[in-house]
C-alpha cells in the first residue's frame, strides 16, 4: 500500500502537469507537512511513525474522489491533486476535510495526542497553470500556514512577501543585537487611584536596514524557531536594568517590567541569568516584574509553575499577561505563582459598549482580589474607559490614554512631569 503513495519532485510536477491538461476546471494542488511526526519519530523509533503516517495516509486517500491523488514527496510530506473544482469554495471543503481527518488525535502508547501539521493551498487557473509554479506557491502557502500555526493557508501573494521578510528576519536577528539594531520603548504603568507613575513595561523594537521598524509579533516567533530567544530576553532583561537606573528618579522605586517567552521557562539556567542580571545592576528584586502569556505558560504548567515559583522566591514579581484570552481555567490557574494579572486589552477595548465584556472585566478583578493579585488593565485608551475601570477596582493602568510606548529618552522627560 505504501509504494502507491511515494513519489519525486519530478513525479509529482508530471502528475500535476497532466491533471492540468485533462482538466476543463479548476484544480488545487496541497502540499501538507506533519510537523509531530518528525518528534515523533526521534522519540517513539521510525517504525512506530511510519506506522502512523501510512494509516494516516490510507484515511485522507478513502476521503479523496475516485479521480483525486495523493502523492508522498517526503519523509513526513505528502501531496494531495484534486481536478474538477467548480470554484476555490469547493477547494476550500476539500481542505477542511483533510485538515479535520489530520485534527484527529492519535493514540500513541496508550495516550491520545494530536500531532501538529501545516496544509498549503495553490489553485489553478486563479495562481497559476504551470505546474512548477503551482508547486512553488503550495510551498509558500505550507511555510504561512506553519509561521501563523493554522491549519491551513491558501496562497497570496502577501505570502510570499512575508516569506521573504522572514527570511531576511531568520539571517539578520542573531546579528541584529551586535549591530545595535534593537532598542526598548517603555510604556508607563499608573496607578489607577492616584495616576502616580508606578514604572513601565518594556517593549523590544527593531529597526531593520532593509525592513525598516520590524514590531515583535514578527521576529519573536521567528526567535522562538531559531532557538535564539534565550539571547534576546538576556539582552531585553540587561538593557531594561541598565536604563531603568538612567531614569534618575529620586526615590529610584519606578519597577521595569520584562516579557519572557516560554523557551524562557524551559531552561534551568535562565534562573541563574535572571538573578545575576539583578545583581551586575543592582537592582532590588521587587522592582523587576516578568510578564508571561496566559498561552505560554499552558504549553507546560508544571515546568513553568517550578520555574517561576524559584524566581518568586528571590522577591521577583510575577505577572501573567493577556489573561482571558482562551486558555483561562481556575484548576490551571491556582497552581500558578503570580503577584499580577493583566487583563487582555479585546476586553477593555469594548467595556464602554458591552455590557458582557463589562461583567468579564469585573468577574476577573473579583477573582484576582480573592487571590491577592495587583490587576492590570491594558489597553486604556479613553478616559471613558479609564473611569470605567477605577470604579470596577482595577489597580493599574497602562494604554495610550496614559501614553504610548516611547523611548528611552522621552520616557524620561515623560516621567519627571508624572511623578
Amino acid at each position: 500500500m505504501l509504494n502507491e503513495f511515494i513519489s519525486t519532485p519530478a513525479q509529482l510536477l508530471a502528475h500535476l502537469e497532466a491533471l492540468m491538461a485533462t482538466s476543463d476546471k479548476n484544480c488545487a494542488l496541497m502540499l501538507i507537512g506533519l510537523h509531530g511526526l518528525r518528534r515523533m519519530g526521534r522519540i517513539f523509533g521510525a517504525r512506530l511513525s511510519e506506522e502512523i503516517l501510512v494509516e494516516l495516509l490510507g484515511q485522507i486517500h478513502r476521503a479523496l474522489r475516485p479521480d483525486d491523488r495523493i502523492l508522498r514527496t517526503g519523509r513526513f510530506e505528502f501531496a494531495v491533486l484534486i481536478p474538477g473544482l467548480l470554484n476555490r469554495g469547493h477547494a476550500v471543503l476539500a481542505v477542511n476535510k483533510l485538515a479535520g481527518i489530520l485534527d484527529n488525535p492519535i493514540e500513541i502508547r496508550d495516550k491520545e495526542r494530536k500531532l501538529p501539521f501545516s496544509i498549503g493551498l495553490s489553485l489553478s487557473p486563479e495562481h497559476s497553470t504551470d505546474p512548477e509554479q503551482l508547486f512553488r506557491y503550495a510551498e509558500i502557502a505550507v511555510l504561512a500556514a506553519k509561521i501563523t500555526q493554522t491549519p491551513y493557508q491558501i496562497y497570496t501573494q502577501d505570502d510570499l512577501a512575508a516569506i521573504v521578510t522572514d527570511w531576511d528576519i531568520e539571517g539578520d536577528l542573531d546579528r541584529a543585537i551586535a549591530q545595535d539594531q534593537l532598542s526598548l520603548h517603555y510604556q508607563p504603568k499608573i496607578s489607577s487611584r492616584s495616576g502616580e507613575l508606578l514604572g513601565a513595561e518594556a517593549l523590544m523594537r527593531w529597526h531593520h536596514p532593509v525592513h525598516g521598524m520590524i514590531p515583535p509579533d514578527r521576529f519573536i516567533p521567528v526567535a522562538e524557531r531559531m532557538g535564539i530567544m534565550p539571547k534576546l530576553t538576556w539582552w531585553c532583561l540587561n538593557t531594561a536594568l541598565r536604563e531603568r537606573i538612567e531614569w534618575g528618579r529620586a526615590d529610584a522605586e519606578l519597577s521595569v517590567a520584562v516579557n519572557i517567552s516560554a523557551l524562557d521557562l524551559t531552561d534551568e539556567r535562565f534562573i541563574k541569568s535572571v538573578t545575576g542580571a539583578l545583581g551586575i545592576w543592582d537592582t532590588r528584586p521587587e522592582l523587576l516584574t516578568l510578564e508571561i502569556t496566559e498561552g505560554s505558560l499552558m504549553k507546560d504548567i508544571a515546568l513553568s509553575a517550578t520555574i517561576l515559583k524559584r524566581l518568586q522566591s528571590y522577591g521577583i514579581r510575577v505577572s501573567i499577561d493577556d489573561f482571558g484570552t482562551g486558555y483561562s481555567s481556575l484548576s490551571y490557574f491556582k497552581q500558578l505563582p503570580a503577584d499580577e494579572l493583566k487583563i487582555d486589552r479585546s476586553f477593555i477595548l469594548n467595556i464602554p459598549e458591552d455590557d458582557l465584556d463589562k461583567h468579564i472585566v469585573s468577574t476577573i478583578i473579583q477573582m484576582a482580589r480573592k487571590l491577592q493579585l495587583d490587576i492590570v488593565a491594558e489597553g486604556v485608551e479613553t478616559a471613558l474607559m479609564q473611569q470605567i475601570l477605577l470604579e470596577l477596582g482595577c489597580d493599574i493602568m497602562q494604554g495610550y490614554h496614559i501614553a504610548r510606548p516611547m523611548p528611552q529618552a522621552d520616557f524620561i522627560t515623560w516621567s519627571a512631569t508624572h511623578s
